[in-house]
């Protein structure tokens, strides 16, 4: 038994930034002009960071001298006097100073709009002008974080509201303009508002060419596209050249929080986590001291970093930086609203990583209280954090009370998003592994079958999600002995994250790791040794030496030599891993435990009896505090004394042990699991010794017709 190792006159500034070859440096002429190309007269506009501004003559002309410090190449914020007028083009106001030298050259169009005008709606200009600020104004999500429709209601409020629109019109303006309009940019920019995100891809992809070909001159035009393309891509799951744009929009403008987050969260999800920390501590740094400690973007930029530092395994800078940002969000949304849920979520989550399931459990149900208040008992995002409840009780052992949570999620999002939605296809995932930990395998294959259909429809054969079902499925052929249907599934899953990742990449590891396991059961070493060492050489590059997914890697290759009886090799590696996970989990969590227990494995396989039974009492100690009696877990640990103690003729020890790891595996687990039928075996050992076999008969029979039940070979 092995241990379970997202009516006014529209006025455009179309700023022609222009510099006669007579003109002083520093200096911008700007021609103003409204969406039917007019000049827009006597208004004052200027650039941030100047201590004068100008006024349009009847030209829509104005000639604006900019601060000394003001370099040609950086980019400036253009500013209008008061509250009458938006930007359009550029909806952000940001322009690149040009190079003071030709007059022909200086020359960009920027345009304003009154706020208010009813007309201006009907301007193809103002709808992508809308579009692209929604898209940027939008948070960016971590692939496991949704964004909900409240708020992207929200967001679409704020940016119909600078421009003095309602959401509807903005959002019909949009919309309309998606019918007519034939610039790839706007259709790209459009499709993106619309979550369209293979027509954004494509439609950008091909403004970003045409763009592409005159750089110099469309500089701030290369940085709107590469900044949307990058969205879109991130969007598809495309993470790696999702950043790739994103690095090109951050290198023409550098200053920009907005890019420089979405850099970072896209970089995370690539898996470059070295690369990803100094683009997110900037991006929190930027927020901070622009809109104070306290702001919800500060917040939002904390959980960032702290999601960043989460996958890292560096739990104790992570913890700190979650509460802040659930402290901000209490003081500024209240204690009930569900974007303080949200914080309360990846608090929990934290916790659960850590093994901290009491502290864990109170913030998962009071982000699930919170979010059935205010969405509904049948809300999709009501769902989520049932999902996360659930996989609490899971990871728990705690099979009775999670099963109806997942049942629940899974009800919800059949109905409200249908039966082919990819959020139905992770509950149905959860559910299966759910009854795969159970030992329920008729019950997990045709929801992971049905997972898998649903991933590969809505995403392609191709998609990540997709590579994560066949895993699953995988595993499960796998721990029937089915290795000829589990292979294949391995390494298209493998041959997917490979091409969607890169080699480099820790999920790749995961797919070596996966492969490896079922060489190694199949008795070829050989080719599970080159997987298992490709697998753990990623991990040391992409994650570090001393990350736990590494130990799990040095873990799994000691294994494998301990199983060749080459214990040398296994024993250096076994109390490396050990070490990993008593200084980054602590030496009383339940996968430190597994990790003392695999090394009393091997000092048993040595016949080093007094080492061993220390390690395996220590590990029992552990899953007992942290697990309780009747866990999966403290089962496996108990079965692995009892072992021991038979081994060394100790059956008066020895009985009881196996007696108590039955029935914490028939109570957790239930009668008909295969972990059952193995610690039967075992104890149908001991009794053989004591010369009771009738008794030892009985339990061999009952483990035979639980392998048959489950179809295990």
């Amino acid at each position: 038994m092995h241990p379970p190792i997202r009516s006014f006159a529209l006025i455009c500034l179309a700023a022609l930034v222009a510099i006669t070859a007579q003109a002083e440096p520093r200096t911008l002429w700007l021609k103003v002009l409204n969406l039917k190309d007019r000049p827009v007269r006597k208004i004052s506009v200027g650039a941030e960071g100047s201590s004068s501004s100008a006024i349009t003559d009847d030209r829509g002309m104005a000639r604006v001298i900019l601060a000394p410090q003001i370099k040609p190449g950086t980019w400036v914020n253009l500013q209008v006097s008061g509250d009458d007028y938006a930007f359009v083009s550029p909806w952000d106001s940001k322009v690149l100073v040009p190079s003071f030298i030709s007059e022909s050259g200086n020359f960009m169009t920027v345009y304003l709009t009154a706020k208010g005008d009813r007309e201006a709606l009907e301007s193809g200009r103002l709808a992508v002008a809308l579009a692209a600020k929604f898209n940027a104004t939008l948070k960016p999500k971590l692939k496991d974080e949704r964004t909900t429709e409240e708020e992207r209601k929200a967001t679409l409020a704020e940016v119909a509201r600078s421009f003095g629109l309602t959401p509807e019109e903005a959002d019909r303006a949009i919309r309309e303009w998606g019918k007519k309009a034939f610039d790839p940019y706007d259709k790209g920019v459009i499709a993106l508002y619309q979550q369209n995100y293979a027509e954004a891809t494509a439609r950008l992809s091909r403004s970003y060419e045409v763009r592409k070909l005159g750089y110099e001159k469309a500089m701030a035009e290369m940085v709107e596209v590469a900044f949307s393309l990058g969205q879109a891509l991130y969007g598809q799951g495309k993470y790696g050249e999702a950043a790739e744009k994103l690095r090109e929009a951050n290198a023409l403008r550098n200053d920009d929080v907005n890019i420089i987050a979405h850099l970072g969260i896209a970089v995370v999800q690539a898996g470059n986590y070295t690369e990803a920390e100094p683009h997110l501590n900037r991006a929190q740094a930027i927020r901070e001291k622009a809109l104070g400690p306290d702001h919800p973007d500060t917040a939002t930029n904390l959980n960032n970093l702290a999601e960043l530092y989460r996958a890292q395994c560096k739990y104790a800078e992570a913890e700190p930086l979650f509460k802040r940002a659930l402290a901000i969000r209490e003081k500024a949304f209240g204690a009930d609203h569900p974007v303080t849920a949200t914080s309360i979520n990846g608090l929990a989550y934290l916790y659960e990583l850590q093994g901290r399931y009491a502290e864990a459990a109170p913030l998962y149900k009071r982000s699930l209280a919170i979010r059935e208040k205010a969405f509904g008992a049948d809300h999709p995002v009501t769902a989520v954090s049932l999902n996360g409840l659930a996989s609490l009780y899971d990871s728990q052992g705690k099979y009775a009370e999670a099963e109806p949570l997942y049942k629940r999620a899974l009800a919800i999002r059949e109905k409200s998003l249908g039966a082919d939605h990819p959020d139905t296809a992770t509950s149905l995932n959860g559910l299966a592994a759910l009854y795969y930990s159970q030992g329920k395998y008729a019950e997990a294959e045709p929801l992971y079958k049905r997972a898998l259909a649903i991933r590969e429809k809505a995403f392609g054969a191709s998609h990540r999600d997709t590579a994560v079902s066949l895993n699953g499925l995988a595993l499960l052929y796998e721990l029937q002995g089915r290795y000829e249907e589990a292979e294949p599934l391995y390494k298209r899953a493998l041959a997917i994250t490979e091409k969607a990742l890169g080699a480099d990449h820790p999920d790749t590891a995961i797919g070596f790791n996966s492969l490896a396991g079922l060489y190694e059961l199949q008795g070829k070493y050989a080719e599970a040794e080159l997987f298992y060492k490709r697998a753990l050489a990623i991990k040391v590059k992409a994650l570090g030496a001393e990350h736990p997914s590494t130990a799990v890697s040095l873990n799994d290759l000691a294994g494998l030599y301990e199983s060749q009886e080459k214990y040398a090799e296994a024993e250096p590696l076994y109390k490396r891993a050990l070490a990993i996970f008593e200084k980054s989990l602590g030496a009383d969590h339940p996968d430190t435990a597994r990790s003392v227990s695999n090394l009393a494995g091997l000092y048993e396989s040595q016949g080093k009896y007094a080492e061993a039974e220390l390690l395996y009492k220590r590990a029992l100690a552990v899953c007992e505090k942290a697990l309780g009696a009747d866990h999966p877990d403290t089962a496996v640990k108990l079965n692995n004394l009892a072992y021991l103690y038979k081994s060394q003729g100790r059956r008066a020890e020895a009985e009881p042990l196996f007696k108590r790891a039955l029935a914490a595996c028939e109570k957790s687990l239930g009668a008909a699991h295969p972990d059952v039928a193995a610690v039967l075996e075992n104890y149908a050992e001991l009794l053989r010794k004591m010369n009771r076999d009738a008794e030892a008969a009985r339990l061999e029979v009952r483990a035979k017709e639980i392998y048959a039940r489950v179809g295990k070979k």
